[in-house]
């Protein structure tokens, strides 16, 4: 099997010690990766932090270029940025909460080899807890919500639907945004979208989105990991909802209403599928969460 230059990118933001997780897992790759980028918005920078430079460095990452750049905080900018360093012919983009199996990187690399039509994928995440039927699963579907063990497509109003739990190997629409790899070419043309402030909830969706049109992607269930999803420097639940639905908003009318308008009413069916979760299965925070959201999107 041919080998292929591949770079990782990791933003990260005040989580050193998930970050050291991430790095302990990946000095483990059977496929050490060419280069390795972090891009760190934290209050206190990581070149700071005696735990990181324990880690980051040739003894640990021999065959590996290691590039650090501090920025401003935003995941989009951040990935903007990683993208304005890399010089490998494939991409990784993981969360700083992941934790790699040994061959992750190299199962996904023998897919890329073995099929160069495909411009992206991502892997297994194997943490990933949800029911296959139950009524929730069904309400989602019916109100055409986000929902795992599904197809890897988008509905008609614009949300994503995830492979998440399936095993086997799919062409998609949709890839997570802890562990999404893409070819180089791809962002000739696209790049991450900075009008996506802070934890830019969805800003994997949009990106997919876009990629898709021109690109094939896929998911592969052979290549695992897992994915902590860090509580540390996330956003309150009510902030998060309305980041989530002021974000899905801006989303639907840049990538769906503008190819069919009709879509509205989708659109229109989902939202008040949000805010009816949240009555029926959440709370009042969550509510009150999209509400604010909706404001912030429609009343700016």
């Amino acid at each position: 099997m041919s080998s292929i230059l591949t770079s990782v990118i990791v933003c990260t933001r005040n989580r050193p010690n998930d970050l050291s997780n991430f790095l302990n897992s990946l000095e483990k790759q059977i496929s050490i990766p060419n280069e390795l980028i972090i891009v760190d918005s934290s209050d206190v920078p990581l070149e700071n932090n005696d735990q990181f430079k324990n880690q980051f460095n040739s003894e640990h990452f021999p065959s590996t270029k290691l590039i650090y750049k501090h920025s401003q905080p935003g995941l989009t900018l951040q990935r903007n940025i990683g993208l304005s360093l890399f010089h490998g012919e494939l991409v990784y983009f993981f969360d700083d909460d992941t934790i790699l199996e040994p061959d992750y990187i190299q199962k996904m690399n023998d897919v890329f080899i073995e099929n160069p039509n495909y411009g992206g994928g991502m892997g297994f995440v194997k943490n990933i807890v949800s029911k296959k039927n139950n009524f929730y699963r069904m309400f989602h579907k019916i109100f055409l919500l986000q929902r795992d063990y599904a197809s890897g497509k988008f509905t008609m109003s614009g949300m994503p639907t995830h492979t998440y739990g399936l095993n086997n190997f799919k062409n998609v629409q949709v890839l997570g945004g802890c562990c999404m790899a893409f070819r180089s070419h791809v962002f000739l043309k696209h790049k991450f979208d900075e009008n996506l402030k802070f934890y830019a909830s969805m800003e994997d969706c949009d990106f997919s989105a876009r990629v898709s049109k021109d690109h094939q992607l896929f998911y592969n269930p052979a290549a695992k990991l897992m994915h902590l999803q860090s509580p540390t420097a996330r956003e309150k639940i009510e902030n998060s909802c309305a980041m989530y639905i002021h974000n899905y908003s801006y989303l639907f009318f840049k990538n769906f209403f503008k190819h069919n308008p009709l879509k509205i009413f989708a659109y229109a069916w989902s939202v008040l599928g949000l805010l009816l979760e949240s009555l029926i299965f959440r709370d009042k925070i969550h509510f009150n969460g999209y509400i604010k959201g909706l404001k912030q999107y429609y009343l700016k």
